[in-house]
C-alpha cells in the first residue's frame, strides 16, 4: 500500500510535466489501472501457497504412511529351517549291580 501511495505521489507530480493538459486525465487513469491491475493477483497469491502447501503434505503423508507400521499389516517372514543342535553326550553305562572287583 505504501508502494502504491508513494506512485501515486510521483504520478500526480511529475505527469503533468510529461504530458500535455488534453490528454492528462486520460493518462492518469490508465496508468492507475495499471498499477492497481495485479492487486487481485496478489491477494490470490497467498492462497495458491497455501493449496501448494496442502498438497505438499498430503503427498508427504502418502509417502510415509507405512513409516509407523499402523496402516500396513505385518509382513510374513518364509519360514526358516531349525538351527541344528548338537548331540547330548552320552550318559555313562550305568548298571545297578554292584561291581565286583
Amino acid at each position: 500500500m505504501a508502494g502504491e501511495g508513494a506512485l501515486t505521489v510521483v504520478l500526480r507530480t511529475l505527469r503533468p510535466r510529461l504530458t500535455p493538459a488534453a490528454a492528462f486525465g486520460s493518462t492518469l487513469s490508465v496508468t492507475i489501472v495499471l498499477v492497481v491491475l495485479p492487486m487481485p493477483v496478489a491477494g490470490a497469491l497467498p492462497g495458491l501457497l497455501l493449496a501448494c502447501a496442502v498438497l505438499q503434505g498430503a503427498a508427504v503423508a502418502l509417502a510415509f504412511r507405512g513409516a509407523c507400521g499402523t496402516t500396513a499389516p505385518p509382513t510374513r517372514r518364509a519360514e526358516q529351517p531349525p538351527i541344528p543342535r548338537p548331540p547330548a553326550p552320552r550318559a555313562a553305562a550305568r548298571t545297578d549291580a554292584p561291581r565286583t572287583a
